[in-house]
C-alpha cells in the first residue's frame, strides 16, 4: 500500500510539474503599403472588452513580436507607434496551445499628434484637456517603452553614477564624487511604485532628523497613482529647452502630503519625450528652494528600446563645521548611462579648453569632468581637453588632479550652458594656496566677527582603509603646547583645535602656530584620545595628510 501511495505520488508529481502549452501571438509591423519594419513599436495584449492591458512587449529591429498570453481565451492587440494613433485588432479567439500569426501596418509617422481621450485625467484649463491627452499618450508610451526594455532586458550599457556639492547661488560644482559600474539588467534609475510615493510623499523626515528625497523613475510616472494626484496644463515655450512642447503638472488640490510639480518635456515634432524636469512641493523656506529638484531624461535606441538616459536629484544640506558658522548648500546625485545606438535626440555641443597650474603654466594628466554626463578625460601634454557630443544646456567642467584630490578640493570648477552646435572655449586654472586658505578657512558671515586667520592650514582627509572610501562624521583635535606661541606661558599649559570631517572625508585646522610639531589625534568618546601623527605647517601655507583607518559604526 506504502509503495503504490508513493508511486502515484511520483506520478501525480510529474503531472503537476509538466509545462502547460503556451497561447502565443507572433507577427510583423510594418508601415502600410511598404514592407519597412517598425522597430520599438508598444504591442499589447489586450481582453475582449476594455482597455486594461494584460502583457506588452516591444517589436525588434525587424518589427517581429511574440506575445505569450495567460491562457485560452478572446482576445485584441493593440499597436502604438510614438507620434501615430493607436492601432487596435478585431477580437479573435485563441485556443490552448494555439499560435496566431497577426501582422500588423500601421501609418507612418506623420508629425501631427494624434487626438485621443484619457480617462481621469485633470486639466487645468479645461479647454486644454484634448491636446494634453494626446501628449500623455505620446509620453506613457515612452514611459511603458522604457519599463519594457528594461524587464525583457534589451540594454547593455555601462552606468556612470556621481555625487557632488553645488553652490546654491549658482549651481557650481564645489567637490565630486564618481563610480562607474557595468550592468546589463540592472535598472539604472529605479524609485518607489507610484501608489508608494502617493501613500508616503516624494520627501520625508526620517529618524534623526535627516530627510529623504524620493524621485519618480518611468514606472512611477506612467502609473494612474501619477495621474491621479496631479492636474495638468500646457506648458509655454521655453528658451532652455527649444524645439520641445511641454505638459506641466502640479500636485491636485486635494493633494496634502509632500509632491512634486514640473514640466514633462516631448520633441515637438516627433512628440518623443525626452525629459522630466521636477521640484519638491511642501518644502521649508530655504535660500534658493528653486534649484532643489531633480531632472529624469529619456532617449531611444536604434533597435526601439528606450532608456532613462541621465538623471539627477538636487537635496538642500546644512554643513556644521565644528568651530565655524553653518553653512548651506546642495548636495547632487545622479548618473548617466552608456548604451550603444542612442538616437541623438537634439544638435548637441563641443567644449574645447587647456587646463593650467596654479602658476599658470599648462598642466598634463589633469582629469576635467563634464558634471551630469559620462564623459571625461586627461589633458595631453599641453594642458589641452575637448568633449564632443555634450548635450545642450547648463554643465560643470571640474578638474581633478593628485595633489588637489589629497586635500579633498577641486583643482578647477567652472559652470556654463552650452549652446547647441556650437564649439565653447573654457580654459580652467588651478587655485593657489591664497585662493585655497580663503576657500577653506571661510571668514565668518557679514556681521558675526573678524575675518579668521590662517597663519597655518592643515588639511585631515580620513579614508576607509581597506576601500578608500572617505569617511564623514571622524572627530579629530590638534593640539600643542602654550609655550609655542608664548614663551612666557605655563609649560604645562596645552591648547588645542577640533573639527569633524566632512561628507568628503576632510577636517580643516585654520590659523595652527606655524614651525612648531602639532599632535594630531582621535577623539573618542569621554574625551578618550587617540594619537595618530605629529605634522608641522608653514607660514601661509596648507599641509595635507591622509589618515587611513576603520571605524565601527
Amino acid at each position: 500500500m506504502m509503495v503504490r501511495v508513493a508511486r502515484r505520488y511520483v506520478i501525480l508529481a510529474a503531472i503537476v510539474s509538466a509545462p502547460l502549452p503556451a497561447q502565443v501571438v507572433r507577427g510583423r509591423v510594418t508601415e502600410v503599403n511598404l514592407p519597412t519594419p517598425v522597430p520599438g513599436a508598444l504591442v499589447s495584449l489586450l481582453p475582449e472588452t476594455g482597455d486594461t492591458t494584460l502583457v506588452s512587449v516591444l517589436t525588434s529591429a525587424t518589427g517581429d513580436y511574440a506575445i505569450r498570453a495567460p491562457g485560452p481565451g478572446r482576445y485584441r492587440v493593440s499597436v502604438k507607434r510614438i507620434g501615430v494613433k493607436r492601432f487596435v485588432s478585431g477580437t479573435f479567439d485563441l485556443a490552448v496551445g494555439e499560435t496566431r500569426a497577426l501582422d500588423t501596418a500601421i501609418d507612418p509617422v506623420a508629425l501631427t499628434l494624434p487626438q485621443v481621450t484619457v480617462s481621469g485625467l485633470c486639466a487645468t484649463r479645461p479647454r486644454e484637456l484634448g491636446r494634453i491627452a494626446s501628449l500623455w499618450e505620446e509620453v506613457r508610451t515612452a514611459l511603458e517603452a522604457t519599463q519594457i526594455s528594461l524587464r525583457d532586458r534589451l540594454i547593455d550599457a555601462q552606468i556612470s553614477r556621481y555625487a557632488g556639492e553645488l553652490n546654491p547661488a549658482n549651481l557650481q560644482v564645489m567637490f565630486d564624487w564618481r563610480s562607474d559600474a557595468q550592468v546589463m539588467v540592472e535598472q539604472p534609475f529605479t524609485s518607489m511604485s507610484g501608489d508608494s510615493l502617493s501613500a508616503i510623499g516624494y520627501w520625508r523626515v526620517l529618524a534623526g532628523d535627516s530627510v529623504e528625497y524620493l524621485a519618480p523613475d518611468a514606472s512611477a510616472l506612467a502609473s494612474n497613482a501619477f495621474l491621479r494626484d496631479h492636474c495638468f496644463a500646457l506648458a509655454g515655450a521655453s528658451r532652455a529647452h527649444p524645439g520641445l512642447t511641454g505638459i506641466a503638472f502640479v500636485p491636485a488640490r486635494d493633494r496634502q502630503l509632500a509632491d512634486i510639480t514640473g514640466t514633462i518635456w516631448l520633441d515637438a515634432r516627433r512628440f518623443e519625450l525626452r525629459l522630466v524636469e521636477f521640484r519638491y512641493t511642501r518644502l521649508p523656506v530655504v535660500p534658493n528652494g528653486d534649484r532643489v529638484g531633480g531632472e529624469v531624461h529619456f532617449n531611444r535606441l536604434e533597435s526601439g528600446a528606450w532608456i532613462v538616459d541621465r538623471w539627477f536629484i538636487r537635496m538642500p544640506q546644512v554643513i556644521v563645521p565644528a568651530d565655524d558658522w553653518p553653512r548651506r548648500q546642495l548636495r547632487e546625485e545622479g548618473g548617466a548611462v552608456i548604451a550603444n545606438g542612442v538616437v541623438p535626440s537634439a544638435t548637441t555641443a563641443t567644449v574645447t579648453g587647456v587646463f593650467r597650474d596654479s602658476a599658470g603654466r599648462p598642466a598634463a594628466g589633469a582629469v576635467i569632468r563634464a558634471i551630469g554626463t559620462h564623459r571625461q578625460m586627461l589633458t595631453g601634454p599641453d594642458g589641452a581637453y575637448r568633449f564632443d557630443s555634450l548635450p545642450p544646456g547648463g554643465v560643470s567642467l571640474v578638474a581633478h588632479t593628485d595633489e588637489y584630490d589629497a586635500m579633498a578640493v577641486l583643482a578647477a570648477s567652472r559652470r556654463i550652458t552650452l549652446q547647441a552646435g556650437r564649439t565653447q572655449r573654457v580654459d580652467l586654472r588651478a587655485p593657489n594656496a591664497a585662493a585655497l586658505r580663503r576657500e577653506l578657512c571661510q571668514v565668518s558671515p557679514v556681521g558675526f566677527g573678524r575675518p579668521r586667520p590662517t597663519r597655518g592650514v592643515l588639511r585631515l582627509l580620513m579614508v576607509d582603509s581597506a576601500t578608500v572610501v572617505p569617511l564623514p562624521g571622524v572627530r579629530f583635535v590638534v593640539s600643542w603646547p602654550a609655550i609655542a606661541e608664548n614663551s612666557a606661558a605655563d609649560s604645562t599649559r596645552e591648547l588645542y583645535r577640533q573639527a569633524v570631517t566632512d561628507m568628503r572625508g576632510a577636517a580643516t585646522f585654520c590659523d595652527l602656530p606655524t614651525g612648531f610639531p602639532l599632535e594630531v589625534s582621535l577623539l573618542g568618546p569621554n574625551g578618550y584620545r587617540a594619537h595618530v601623527m605629529m605634522a608641522e605647517v608653514t607660514r601661509n601655507g596648507i599641509v595635507a595628510r591622509v589618515v587611513h583607518g576603520r571605524i565601527n559604526r
